[in-house]
């Protein structure tokens, strides 16, 4: 009786298998044997206090963390006194959703050994580096930095600059990216491509010139005064409409500005206009009809005609071998 089963069991198993191949279908039988890979979740590090991680390939010590392995890290949190150091050859991408770093001796980001390493900012997200009396740089890699993702980004050279990369290139897409740096807020060994996105970098000393392969223009100004902190400015095309609001948070000298409605045609920068608010440096809902014209060798009025645009003395200009040439 129990053989009969079986064997009306195997039958019915071939019957279905049968109706599925004249239907179209194609059974799908697994096996422990079968080599199925899956797909393997971002890791995730909280940030705060004590900083915690759930991946076997983070190493959290003395308040640093140091990323031994390629691969995708979702981070949160804030994080004081402490690095976060990529020590991996593989491509490593650290997405940040409300991420604050503030180091009041070295960088913030240590890119010591990849190639290339991604930081992705969540949509909406506000995230702060802020680096210390030591650094060079907030930001310091030796390889390709992308920034990318609808996030915002403010970044506090607070000692030299605030994105410093030797032997690779800067991407820069979508972003809303603010740096404000003692010395430059960019010096890259390779190229800045700005893509897309809302980029102001203050300084006070070197300007780096964006690659012409950009996909977005850019206007770099030389000052021949400093700025204080806390003007406010407005962009204004040649009708009179606001193209970006902003205001700067330190003293600054030199500025690079780029933004999608930046197309190619004549532009005035107005001082002292008066907005309802400033968010993350940049302005809101700002009356123009108070500014006072910004003027660079007598000239009220700024052309922008290619993909990098300059104003001012070029006294100062970073060429990619990292020299300031006269």
């Amino acid at each position: 009786m129990k053989a009969f089963k079986n064997i009306l069991l195997i039958t019915i198993v071939v019957l279905i298998i049968l109706v599925l191949v004249l239907i179209g279908l194609k059974p799908v039988i697994l096996s422990k044997k079968d080599n199925v890979k899956e797909l393997s979740a971002p890791a995730i590090i909280e940030l705060g206090v004590t900083p915690q991680t759930n991946s076997q390939n983070v190493l959290i010590a003395n308040n640093n963390i140091y990323i031994n392995s390629g691969g995708t890290y979702n981070i949160s949190g804030i994080l004081q006194n402490g690095t976060i150091f990529i020590d991996t050859l593989d491509e490593v991408t650290l997405n940040f959703n409300g991420v604050t770093l503030v180091n009041e001796q070295n960088c913030l980001i240590d890119n010591r050994k990849s190639t290339k390493i991604v930081l992705n900012l969540a949509e909406d997200s506000t995230n702060i580096l802020s680096d210390g009396i030591s650094s060079i740089g907030a930001i310091k890699s030796i390889g390709d930095v992308y920034l990318e993702g609808d996030g915002t980004l403010l970044i506090y050279g607070n000692k030299e600059n605030g994105i410093d990369i030797t032997g690779g290139n800067l991407i820069i897409s979508n972003v809303s990216l603010y740096v404000m740096a003692q010395k430059s807020a960019f010096d890259v060994s390779g190229e800045i491509l700005i893509n897309s996105g809302t980029i102001l970098g203050f300084g006070n000393t070197g300007i780096q010139i964006p690659s012409n392969m950009s996909k977005q223009n850019t206007m770099l100004f030389n000052f021949a005064n400093t700025f204080k902190e806390n003007t406010i400015f407005s962009l204004v095309d040649s009708s009179n409409i606001s193209i970006l609001d902003f205001a700067s948070i330190r003293d600054f000298k030199t500025l690079t500005l780029s933004t999608p409605n930046l197309i190619n045609g004549r532009y005035k920068l107005l001082k002292n206009t008066t907005c309802q608010k400033i968010n993350s440096g940049f302005g809101r809902n700002c009356q123009i009809d108070s500014g006072e014209e910004v003027i660079i060798n007598i000239t009220n009025s700024y052309i922008v005609d290619d993909k990098w645009n300059w104003y001012g003395s070029m006294d100062n200009v970073i060429n990619y071998n990292k020299e300031i040439i006269g």
